[in-house]
C-alpha cells in the first residue's frame, strides 16, 4: 500500500507555523481519537503498550498490517487466510441470506456452512474495498473557489474540480476505483485507490441464536453474550484480477493476512483496531448538536420505530412477508435503538450547553485580542442564525425523504412522473425514446416487486398523520388545506385522496408502455398529480436546505481554525468511511451509581440467559458441548469455561462493524461488533467514562468454527498462534 498524502490532520492556515503533531496531550489509557492511518507514525503507541513497530501497521510500501483490513459493504473485514477468507460480523452477512432462505429451509434460523468451497453463495451485491494509496488534493479540489462569495457557487466550483480530479485519476488508475472524501468541508481533500473485488461469497454464518443472541434486547447493551461473525470468501479472475461473478472465479490471495492469537487478553491490555468508522460529528458548533437533538434524532426513531412493529404486526399472520423483511427489521431496528442511545446520553450529561460553555469559553481566549474576538464572535453568529433559518423547513425535508423512501405508492408516481416529463421532451419516435421506456420499465419493475398493499396503505396514512401535525413553514405545500380535526374525522388517507385506479397494477402500467406512452401521458390518477405537488414542494425544500448547509460548510473551517487556536491543539478529520485507527485498552466501566461492570463474558453466561427473554434461546448444540466440556483448545485457562465478549475504551463508530481488535503484538484476538447504549453518542463526544466498544473474544469463533460446525477445514486455512 503506498501512499503520498502530505496531510490528513490539518492545521490553521493562521498560525505562523505548521507545529508537531501535539501528542504528548493524549492519555495513553486510551484516548479520543479515529486517526487516519498515514499518522501512525505519530502516535505514541510504544508508550500506550505496542510491541511491534508502527512501520508494521502501515508503512509506504504495502508490507503492513493494514493490507489485510477491507471495507466489506458498510462493514468492515480482515483476511484471515491466503485463500481470500475474510471475518466479518454476523450482522454485516445475515441479510445476504435472504437471496437463498425462504419458510421452508429456515436458513435465517439455521445460518450457512458451505461443505466446499464449490458450495459458497454468491453475496448478490455485496463488494471488498482494499486501500491501494491517497494523496492529498486540497489544492486541486479548491482552485478557483477561494474567490468565489457565495457558499452555493463556491461548492459547485468545488463540486466540478473533484469531478476532473476524478476523472484523471480513473484514466491514470483504470485499475482501481476512485474516491476523493471530503476531510473538512470545502478545505480538505483526499483522493484514495480501492481495489474493488466484486465476487464475495458466503462461507460460514452461524445459526441465529449463536450470531445474533440476544436480539434487539441486548442490542447496543452490556453484559453481552452474542457471537455475532461470519466468515466469507473473496474471488477474483484467473487472472488475479477483479471479475464479477463466476463459478470460474479463483479464490483472492492477499498480500497480508492476520495472525489469529488464541492465548487471549486480560483486564487492562492494549489493543488497537483499523477500520472504517462511517461518520462522526465531533468537530461541529453546538447549534448543530440542538440540531440533532431536537429534530433528527427523535424523528427517525420515531418513525423507525413505527415501521418495525407495523411490519411485525402484519407478518404475525404472513410469516413469508416477514422472513422477506427480516433484514430490513434488523437494519432499521439497529439505527433505532443506537438514535435513542445518543438521545438519552446526549440528553444525560447535556452534550448541547457543555458544548456552549466551550464555544463561549473560547471567546475568552480572544478578549485580548480583538479581530479574533470579532472573528469567532461572528462565525458562532452566523452558524447560529444559519440553523435558525434551516429550522423553518428542515422537518419538512427530513419528512419528504424518509415518504420517498418509504413509501411505495409515491415512489412509483414519482418514477412515471418524472419518466412522462422525460418522454414528452423528446422527438417523436426517437431512439431516446424507446431507450427511455426501457430504463423506466426496469425502475418500476423493481418497484413493483416490493409490493405489499397493506403495509403501503398504512405508510401513506402515517406519514399523512405525522406532516398535518408539523405546523407553520414545516407544513408541506400540498397539505396547508388538509385540518388535523378533518382528518381525524375522515376516511384513511388511502381511501381521501389515494384512490389509484391503475396507479398500483403493474401489468396494466407495464401495457400501457409497451403499446401506448400517450395513453399513459393522459392517465387520470389523482396520486399521480398529488405526488406533482409533493415533488415540487420537495424540491423547493431541498434546495434551501442545500443553501444552508452549503453556508455552514462555508463557515466550519473558520469555526475549526479558532477552535485549533484557542485549544491550542491539533484537528483530527472527522470519521468518513476512510480507513482509520484507534487505540486503548481492555477496560470495564461503570455506568450508574453502585454498578460496574467488568470487562467479559463467557458462554455460561450465554446459557444462563436462555429462556428469560424472547431473544434469548441459547443454542442447543452450545449447551450440549457446554455439558460435555467439550471447550477443544479454547478454555478459559482459571475455569470450565469459553471466552465469549470483552469491553474496551478504543474510539469506535458505525462501520468500525467486524473491525479487527489486535493486541501489542498486531495479532487478531477479537472482532468488533457493537458500542454500550452509552457510547453510541461517540459520533458526537467521547468520553473515557462511558465511551465502551464491545468486541467477540476470536476463541469463540475458533471454537464455534471447530467444535460446534465440525469445519477443521477452515481452521486449518487460518494461521493461528496457540
Amino acid at each position: 500500500m503506498s501512499t503520498h498524502t502530505k496531510f490528513i490532520i490539518i492545521k490553521t492556515l493562521k498560525f505562523s507555523a505548521i507545529i508537531a503533531f501535539l501528542l504528548s496531550a493524549i492519555l495513553v489509557q486510551g484516548a479520543e481519537g479515529m486517526y487516519p492511518i498515514n499518522q501512525v507514525k505519530q502516535l505514541p503507541l510504544k508508550k500506550a503498550g505496542l510491541k511491534i513497530s508502527a512501520d508494521q501497521i502501515f508503512n509506504a510500501k504495502g508490507e503492513g498490517i493494514v493490507e489485510a483490513v477491507v471495507q466489506l459493504g458498510g462493514c468492515t473485514g480482515s483476511f484471515i487466510s491466503d485463500k481470500g477468507l475474510i471475518i466479518t460480523n454476523h450482522h454485516c452477512a445475515f441479510s445476504s441470506l435472504g437471496n437463498y432462505a425462504t419458510a421452508d429451509n429456515h436458513l435465517f434460523e439455521k445460518g450457512y456452512l458451505a461443505p466446499t468451497q464449490e458450495k459458497e453463495l454468491q453475496m448478490k451485491g455485496l463488494t471488498c474495498r482494499i486501500m491501494r494509496s491517497n494523496d492529498d488534493v486540497s489544492a486541486e479540489a479548491l482552485l478557483g473557489a477561494d474567490t468565489i462569495a457565495n457558499a452555493l457557487r463556491k461548492r459547485a466550483q468545488v463540486s466540478a474540480n473533484l469531478i476532473k480530479i476524478k476523472t484523471k485519476e480513473s484514466a491514470a488508475h483504470p485499475e482501481y476505483q476512485i474516491e476523493i472524501s471530503e476531510m473538512l468541508p470545502l478545505k480538505s481533500y483526499v483522493v484514495f485507490r480501492y481495489l474493488l473485488i466484486k465476487d464475495i461469497r458466503i462461507v460460514f454464518i452461524p445459526a441465529r441464536n449463536i450470531g445474533e443472541f440476544g436480539g434487539e434486547t441486548d442490542n447496543w447493551a452490556w453484559p453481552r453474550h452474542t457471537g455475532d461473525f461470519s466468515l466469507v470468501r473473496a474471488y477474483v479472475g484467473k487472472d488475479g484480477k477483479p471479475a464479477d461473478y463466476s463459478a470460474e472465479n479463483i479464490p483472492y490471495k492477499p498480500s497480508k493476512v492476520l495472525t489469529i492469537n488464541a492465548g487471549g487478553v486480560k483486564e487492562n491490555d492494549f489493543v488497537f483496531i483499523p477500520g472504517y468508522p462511517g461518520r462522526t460529528y465531533r468537530n461541529q458548533p453546538s447549534a448543530f448538536l440542538k440540531h440533532e437533538q431536537q429534530y433528527t434524532l427523535p424523528f427517525i426513531s420515531g418513525l423507525f420505530d413505527w415501521e418495525i412493529n407495523t411490519i411485525k404486526s402484519l407478518g404475525s399472520a404472513d410469516p413469508n412477508y416477514l422472513n422477506r423483511n427480516e433484514g430490513k427489521i434488523k437494519r432499521l431496528a439497529n439505527t433505532m435503538k443506537n438514535y435513542r442511545g445518543k438521545l438519552k446520553t446526549m440528553q444525560r450529561i447535556d452534550l448541547v450547553k457543555s458544548s456552549e460553555a466551550q464555544e463561549q469559553q473560547w471567546l475568552k481566549v480572544f478578549e485580548k485580542t480583538p479581530p479574533k474576538y470579532k472573528q469567532m464572535f461572528n462565525v458562532l453568529s452566523d452558524i447560529r442564525q444559519d440553523y435558525q433559518k434551516e429550522d423553518e423547513t428542515y422537518l419538512k425535508n427530513l419528512w419528504y425523504t424518509q415518504l420517498y423512501r418509504e413509501s411505495l405508492p409515491v415512489m412509483i408516481s414519482s418514477q412515471l412522473n418524472v419518466f412522462l416529463d422525460e418522454y414528452k421532451a423528446l422527438p417523436k419516435n426517437s431512439e431516446k425514446r424507446t431507450l427511455l421506456v426501457k430504463s423506466a420499465y426496469d425502475k418500476l419493475r423493481g418497484l413493483y416487486r416490493q409490493q405489499y398493499p397493506a403495509y403501503d396503505s398504512l405508510v401513506m396514512n402515517h406519514f399523512m398523520a405525522i406532516a398535518l401535525n408539523m405546523e407553520g413553514t414545516n407544513r408541506p405545500e400540498a397539505l396547508k388545506s388538509y385540518r388535523k380535526q378533518k382528518y381525524a374525522q375522515s376516511m384513511p388517507f388511502s381511501r381521501e385522496i389515494y384512490t389509484p385506479r391503475h396507479l398500483m397494477d403493474s401489468s396494466y402500467v407495464f401495457k400501457l408502455m409497451n403499446s401506448s406512452v400517450e395513453k399513459l401521458t393522459r392517465l387520470k390518477e389523482p396520486f399521480i398529480s398529488f405526488e406533482r405537488k409533493l415533488r415540487a414542494d420537495y424540491m423547493s425544500t431541498d434546495s434551501l436546505q442545500q443553501g444552508y448547509k452549503a453556508q455552514l460548510d462555508a463557515l466550519l473551517p473558520v469555526y475549526v481554525d479558532l477552535k485549533m487556536e484557542s485549544n491550542g491543539s491539533d484537528f483530527i478529520p472527522d470519521a468518513n468511511g476512510t480507513l482509520r485507527l484507534t487505540y486503548g485498552n481492555i477496560k470495564g466501566y461503570a455506568p450508574a451509581d453502585a454498578t460496574y461492570f467488568m470487562p467479559f463474558t463467557t458462554v455460561k453466561g450465554m446459557v444462563e440467559k436462555n429462556g428469560m427473554e424472547p431473544d434469548y434461546v441459547t443454542n442447543s448444540d452450545v449447551i450440549a458441548l457446554l455439558k460435555k466440556n467439550q471447550f477443544g483448545a479454547y478454555k478459559l485457562s482459571n475455569k470450565d469455561d469459553l471466552p465469549l465478549c470483552m469491553l474496551y475504551n478504543t474510539d469506535t463508530t458505525g462501520g468500525n462493524s467486524g473491525s479487527p481488535v489486535l493486541n501489542d503484538e498486531g495479532e487478531l484476538v477479537a472482532l468488533n461488533f457493537d458500542r454500550t447504549f452509552d457510547a453510541t453518542i461517540n459520533d458526537y463526544a467521547w468520553n473515557d467514562s462511558y465511551s465502551r466498544s464491545i468486541g467477540l473474544d476470536i476463541r469463540f469463533v475458533l471454537w464455534t468454527t471447530a467444535e460446534l460446525a465440525n469445519a477443521d477445514y477452515l481452521i486449518k486455512e487460518m494461521k493461528i498462534k496457540r
